[in-house]
């Protein structure tokens, strides 16, 4: 078996979540990942819930990669990255707009350099439009682009999605993109600038609701209603919550015998909205989740157990499907980190290692990749322009 993008080397110059992520989904397909840091190593080491003084989060957005520590405010630094975007063949960035650009590091600084690289910028509003100047993180985001305004009930204020879904899913259409540029070059020998705003994304997460915007009421908050279907609604039953969720007339049709409802087009449900959830809360009280979750199943609807993070990191369905794996770190000890999303009969994923520690990997990444010797790369160490055990 072989990786897809096996041979496909990646210079990660980002920080947070979205470039580094979009590196580590590329990881997942085999790429070489060289993930380069200040010498202090990214601010995302230091946040929330940390193992041995070094993010969580960090170490799952920061597998299979290879550490380098280099101070690029000099002209030294500089021109080590200038060397290694010469010997890659994509480089991701996520900081603000103009800030690449403003270190001499900007796509039209290096295609100089690799013309077939393809240089891929992750923003909070993309490299054009009005937006493109202001800096934002996820939970803005969500607000500026509609998300937040779909979520929570109607007699509540907006409401921020639980995860970083703006982070998230612009990693992902970062991670898409390049693997077409990668196709396009290896059809038509050209590099090419990727230009990905995750505002752009979250509009897309939003897609469901643009069809409301020519009526009066418009889309709103409607907690965990569908708007235009029914039932559709969490149910609290003796010891949990039930998630049910009617999409086609078959669905309704079983929802409507289940409860001894009378039957009615699909078309109509939202109508009988508040009879549905009367009914369907009354039912779910009288049995436990797995009852419940069972006997909707059998009835061919939709249906299931609402369920904390520590069930999930427990339930067998997520080790069978290895979204759970467990890594030896050298210094921590055991990892239970997520696994490859991507799963086929050929390339079932990489996870090979756990995140690299600050600038673990620098010698050897400017020994292997750009011929330096040991008196050269203790001059550089010396001059602090690497770090590095």
């Amino acid at each position: 078996m072989s990786a897809p993008l096996a041979g496909v080397r990646v210079l990660e110059l980002g920080a947070y979540t979205t470039g580094p992520l979009a590196a580590r989904y590329l990881s997942n397909l085999g790429a070489e990942i060289v993930k380069v840091e200040p010498l202090k190593g990214e601010s995302v080491r230091h946040f929330a819930y940390k193992v041995d003084g070094v993010s969580y989060i960090f170490h799952v957005h920061n597998v299979n990669k290879r550490g380098v520590a280099i101070d690029s405010s000099g002209d030294r630094g500089r021109n080590l990255i200038y060397e290694l975007v010469r010997k890659s063949d994509v480089l991701i960035e996520n900081f603000a707009y103009g800030r690449m650009q403003s270190w001499g590091l900007g796509y039209d600084d290096l295609k100089l350099l690799n013309p077939g690289l393809i240089y891929c910028s992750l923003s909070g509003f993309g490299h054009n439009g009005p937006y493109r100047e202001m800096r934002a993180f996820d939970t803005v985001i969500q607000g500026m682009a509609g998300v937040m305004s779909l979520t929570g009930t109607a007699d509540f204020p907006p409401t921020k999605i639980g995860v970083s879904s703006a982070d998230n899913v612009g990693a992902a259409t970062g991670a898409m993109a390049i693997t077409a540029a990668l196709n396009y070059k290896r059809r038509t020998g050209k590099g090419q600038h990727i230009n990905i705003s995750m505002h752009d994304v979250q509009g897309w997460l939003s897609s469901a609701a643009w069809p409301w915007l020519d009526t009066p009421e418009g889309a709103g908050r409607d907690g965990n209603h569908h708007p235009a279907v029914a039932p559709q609604n969490l149910y609290e039953t003796r010891d949990g919550l039930l998630a049910v969720e009617v999409e086609t007339q078959t669905h309704l049709d079983a929802v409507t015998d289940l409860l001894g409802l009378a039957r009615c087009e699909l078309a109509q449900s939202k109508s009988r909205e508040s009879e549905f959830d009367t009914a369907f809360t009354a039912w779910a009280a009288e049995r436990t989740t797995g009852d419940a979750e069972n006997d909707c199943r059998a009835n061919g609807i939709p249906a299931g157990r609402v369920q904390g993070m520590g069930e999930i990191a427990e339930n067998a369905h997520t080790w069978a499907r290895d979204m759970l794996l467990e890594l030896e770190h050298p210094t921590s000890g055991p990892l239970k980190l997520l696994g490859s999303p991507f799963k086929s009969t050929r390339s079932p994923g990489v996870v090979k290692s756990t995140a690299p520690d600050i600038g673990q990997h620098t010698r050897d990444v400017l020994s292997e990749l750009l011929g330096y010797d040991k008196e050269m790369l203790d001059a550089l160490s010396k001059s602090g322009v690497i770090g590095g055990p």
